[in-house]
């Protein structure tokens, strides 16, 4: 009687280990490509949460002083200074998944 061999398919990602799961598991990686691909989908999940909370502070911020200086009618101008703070330039919601320019020494 023989022995029939099954072939070993590998990881379509690293080409080193043998892919993750069975024959019926449609993941092509191995188990290390896939948690590092994981991680950092983690990561970048939570930068881009921390990125977006930062930019609707910013925004609710600025929100919040131009409608109090339009409010009052002080001394200081409050139209004027709301119309200051509304021209300044800041963070909009399209800039929220940028990313950091890198940094030159």
């Amino acid at each position: 009687m023989a022995t029939v061999e099954k072939e070993v398919k590998l990881c379509t990602k690293c080409g080193e280990n043998p892919k993750a799961g069975d024959e019926k598991d449609k993941n092509p990686w191995c188990l290390e490509c896939r948690s590092e691909y994981q991680k950092r989908r983690y990561q970048a999940l939570d930068w881009r949460a921390e990125r977006r909370g930062l930019i609707r502070g910013i925004q609710a911020m600025r929100e919040s002083l131009s409608t109090y200086f339009r409010a009052s009618g002080r001394a200081f101008m409050g139209p004027e200074v709301a119309s200051i703070i509304d021209a300044l330039p800041g963070p909009g919601v399209e800039s929220e998944d940028a990313r950091p320019k890198p940094q030159t020494p």
